[in-house]
């Protein structure tokens, strides 16, 4: 909720004016203006509703509730409103630009790019543009168009670190980290305070086995966001890694404590206890984790019977293995591997059974 307040007495004196002088566009623009910054967007949009029913031709009332239906993803209404204000400011590069960004929401590669293409033909210094056509080409695995989107858009706004973050992004993605860190690094140079370009920095270092790096990116990325979930996660991994168990196991428990309905710090931790020997705090963990996998996440939910049943193989506990190896057959039946196992398992422990008698 916006900190700009208004009382009830400022709402029903405007809404008077309009009643008594509906021809004034002023009123309506103030009006829906104070619904807009405090965030009442079915309100605000009921204004721009009577707006253009008096003044249709109103470039700004259509693009404003164009951008408010575009917030209640009625795309076909956002669509329809903007074609509208195009087709009486066809000049108007915004226009164009939120018309491609419409269409970059429901998927429609060829109209985005048509309408962000035609925005820049009306003017070329828009870095936003260049920005959102490199978000497009990104999206379709076009990496080289998205790559030189975004080096224009950096041209064009060199002090702005998020086109950084974006273009260092795909170097990260392609495997080039010290390409990406060269980057991060910028980003972080123009804003000191953004979190997601250290913690992207950090796992470009991670990547690269610089550790130490990494981990003072970590802890920075921690001072500036302390409840960054992937950011305890991230750095957990690399200690582990690095073979730094203890204060791994460390960072897993501060990830669970700080978002306990996430299953991977759970697993992971598991993990840790299994190769430590620590069979039944592991066993443990994954089920906590399990509790946490939607139902319908069969193969998710399969591995981790798996993982509990080969936990309790390693205690001897054979009843409860096998018990978990049916579970994991269950959740996911067409995994052959599983069923070898859980078969062979159920033949030794049928012969022991017979050699017992």
């Amino acid at each position: 909720m916006s900190d700009i307040k208004y009382d009830k007495n400022t709402i029903d004196n405007l809404m008077k004016k309009i009643k008594e002088n509906p021809d004034v566009i002023e009123n309506y623009r103030e009006l829906s203006n104070i619904y807009v910054v405090n965030n009442e967007f079915d309100s605000a949009l009921s204004i721009y509703n009577k707006m253009l029913e008096i003044f249709p031709d109103d470039i700004q009332a259509l693009i404003n509730s164009g951008s408010i239906y575009f917030y209640k993803k009625d795309f076909q209404k956002v669509i329809e409103l903007y074609l509208r204000a195009a087709v009486k400011d066809p000049s108007n590069p915004s226009i164009y630009f939120n018309l491609g960004n419409v269409y970059a929401e429901i998927g429609n590669f060829s109209n985005a790019l048509k309408y962000y293409t035609k925005s820049i033909e009306m003017d070329k210094n828009q870095s936003q543009v260049y920005s959102a056509l490199g978000i497009l080409f990104q999206d379709n695995d076009n990496l080289e168009e998205a790559k030189e989107n975004y080096k224009k858009a950096i041209e064009l706004e060199p002090d702005c670190g998020e086109y950084y973050v974006y273009l260092a992004n795909i170097f990260q993605r392609e495997g080039n980290f010290e390409e990406a860190a060269l980057y991060y690094k910028k980003a972080l140079e123009f804003n000191p305070e953004d979190s997601k370009a250290a913690l992207c920095l950090a796992n470009a270092y991670a990547s690269m086995k610089m550790e130490n790096e990494a981990f003072k990116y970590f802890e920075r990325t921690v001072k500036i966001e302390p409840e960054n979930y992937s950011a305890w996660l991230c750095w957990a991994i690399t200690l582990s890694d690095a073979g730094i168990v203890d204060k791994a196991m460390e960072l897993y428990k501060k990830a669970i404590e700080i978002d306990p309905i996430k299953p991977n710090a759970y697993i992971l931790l598991a993990n840790i206890l299994t190769n430590e020997k620590r069979y039944e705090e592991a066993i443990e963990l994954y089920k906590s984790a399990i509790r946490l996998v939607p139902a319908e996440e069969k193969r998710g939910r399969s591995i981790l019977c798996v993982f509990i049943a080969n936990a309790y193989m390693l205690l001897e506990d054979i009843h409860n293995a096998i018990d978990y190896y049916r579970k994991a057959l269950k959740e996911a039946p067409e995994n052959n591997e599983v069923r070898l196992i859980y078969v062979e398992i159920m033949n030794a422990y049928i012969t022991r059974k017979v050699q017992k008698q």
